[in-house]
């Protein structure tokens, strides 16, 4: 794949580093608290803890993460976040300037969830430009929500992921060149200096952004990369991975997205309503989901979902929404059963709105993570701690 992605050497990521907040919600409890039905969540959305901040700082987390891999000898860091409380001042120099100490500069990206994947991208080209120096990304979030709304307040959640980018990666070759991309002027959803840090949210809107986007950047990388496709016997990005990790509000939505994808590979011609119809007038996505409820049924997009999609969703649904780390949440998961040569695809979200597809190869097996030990060994918060923690947030802001 070298030559594919780059003239001197193939470039990725070589350790990532996680850490997810100690303390956990249970759902369940909070469904009662809020009067939602307990199948909202466990059913409807697939979750069933939320990781908490709770006398955490999110910025403690990033350096926890930035501690599990090799930054020292790093000159260039990428920082991805969308929980920065300052209009002004990136919120990167309270983690490797403040917290570690380092006077290296931190190259800050804002696109809602996107970011992560934009850091990525933009720490692969760095190594590249100069002749494999090694970058470091750190992507950092948590996610809060107003209590008057509750359904989006069940998706809530938090992580810090840390990753070493350089030349000839140990663990995944990132097929950087090669990406497909879709943006457009969406108001899905908003955190406005007023309401910081709650954001405002068009539910049905961001649903239709989120899945129009995504189909739109894979639409965009099969129209990019004719030639590499026949290389990998004339497939599509979708048939030809292995596995494939996206950005994750919540597993359920993941899975539509899949649904959305493998529709758009294999049903080609059959007629239905369209994204970009339901972006127009999200009114009209009950009537999408109905169709898309029906793919979802069928075994053929069950048997493909539980071999390529289900795989990265083994631990967010014990973390809840991490906005920039969703996605490198799954990755990691997915990580932990790739094996060496293997094919896999990524598609990233950013609310405002905006997506990315890209392609990558693993280039080891048997990597372990400390992410399972970290949530096992979580400490559950009481409906009054989390209360506490919602308040001060509030005073913060």
């Amino acid at each position: 794949m070298a030559e594919e992605s780059s003239d001197i050497f193939s470039v990725g990521i070589s350790q990532i580093g996680v850490a997810v907040p100690r303390h956990f919600l249970s759902l369940e409890e909070l469904t009662k608290a809020r009067e939602l039905p307990l199948a909202y969540v466990t059913d409807g959305l697939g979750v069933f803890q939320a990781r908490i901040p709770y006398q955490e700082e999110v910025e403690d987390l990033a350096v926890d993460a930035l501690k599990k891999i090799d930054y020292k000898d790093v000159e260039r860091f990428f920082i991805a976040t969308e929980s920065d409380p300052d209009l002004s001042k990136p919120f990167g120099v309270k983690c490797i300037n403040k917290k570690l100490g380092l006077a290296k500069l931190p190259f800050q990206y804002k696109f809602a969830c996107l970011g992560g994947v934009e850091a990525l991208i933009s720490a692969c080209e760095y190594s590249v430009a100069n002749k494999g120096k090694p970058a470091v990304v750190l992507a950092l979030d948590r996610s809060i929500y107003p209590e008057t709304n509750p359904t989006a307040e069940m998706t809530q959640g938090c992580a810090a992921v840390a990753m070493r980018i350089e030349a000839n990666p140990n663990l995944l070759e990132v097929d950087y060149g090669n990406i497909g991309q879709y943006a457009a002027d969406v108001n899905d959803f908003r955190v406005p200096a007023s309401s910081f840090p709650f954001p405002q949210v068009n539910g049905e809107l961001t649903k239709s952004a989120y899945l129009g986007c995504q189909k739109f950047a894979l639409e965009d990388w099969e129209r990019n990369n004719q030639n590499l496709l026949k290389t990998l016997g004339g497939k599509t990005l979708v048939q030809a991975a292995d596995f494939f990790v996206m950005h994750t509000p919540f597993p359920k939505m993941t899975e539509w997205a899949a649904a959305v994808f493998w529709r758009h590979e294999n049903l080609k011609e059959r007629p239905h309503l369209r994204l970009g119809q339901c972006l127009e007038n999200p009114g009209l996505f009950k009537e999408y989901k109905k169709d898309l409820d029906r793919v979802r049924s069928l075994p053929e997009f069950q048997d493909f979902f539980r071999k390529k999609v289900r795989p990265g969703l083994k631990y967010n649904p014990y973390i809840g929404n991490s906005y920039t780390c969703s996605i490198f949440i799954s990755l990691i998961a997915v990580l932990e059963e790739i094996k060496k040569g293997q094919q896999l695809g990524m598609s990233g979200y950013g609310s405002g709105a905006g997506a990315i597809c890209l392609r990558a190869v693993s280039r080891s097996e048997g990597f372990k993570s400390d992410l399972k030990e970290q949530l096992e060994k979580g400490e559950k918060l009481s409906l009054e701690e989390y209360q506490k923690w919602r308040n001060s947030q509030k005073a913060a802001s």
